[in-house]
């Protein structure tokens, strides 16, 4: 009897040693992947921050593209402001977001998939458009109307850009504060 009761709290303390053990594993495994996601939503919003100071600018090219009394040095300084928001705004973090891609779930995976096309696109766009603006020579730019297409494109690139930046950045905003909160969530 005596056995009995001294062998017993060490199998019942032994599986508790694994269980913490297996669990501390786990949590380790879960804070790298948590920490992944919050880098990944961070990056994400410095993107949808740039994207919408993008939009505006490209908004504003598309107010004055109409507007014969509004100079080339106005509309250059917009176009290089956009060129500088891609360059030093959204390249960084795309770039980032890209190296650590393969360790997000599947919806941020996608999302960065989605980001990425936008931003190719509106960085293509931008340099189409200072070119054009480089080799419109005298033609006034409201008489340009390959100008006014790839202004016009730039800010629905740049919209399009915010809006699924926006959107994965409350989804893995409310999933990591979920986790946070103890609730055990589908990673996908």
């Amino acid at each position: 009897m005596l056995f009995t009761s001294t062998t017993r709290p060490f199998v019942i303390l032994a599986v508790f040693g694994l269980l913490s053990t297996g669990f501390v594993f786990g949590e380790t495994v879960t804070s790298r992947q948590l920490e992944m996601e919050k880098e990944g939503v961070k990056l994400i919003g410095h993107l949808e921050r740039a994207a919408r100071d993008i939009g505006c600018a490209a908004d504003r090219l598309n107010v004055w593209a109409g507007d014969v009394h509004v100079s080339r040095q106005a509309r250059y300084y917009h176009l290089e402001q956009i060129k500088s928001l891609v360059n030093e705004g959204l390249r960084p973090a795309l770039k980032r977001l890209t190296e650590i891609q393969p360790q997000l779930p599947a919806w941020q995976q996608d999302a960065i998939d989605q980001m990425l096309a936008s931003a190719k696109a509106l960085a293509a766009d931008t340099n189409s458009a200072i070119l054009n603006q480089n080799y419109a020579g005298a033609l006034p730019i409201v008489h340009n109307v390959e100008y006014k297409e790839l202004i016009s494109s730039v800010y629905e690139n740049a919209i399009a850009l915010v809006e699924t930046s926006n959107a994965a950045g409350d989804y893995g905003a409310a999933h990591q504060q979920a986790v946070e909160a103890g609730l055990r969530v589908p990673r996908q």
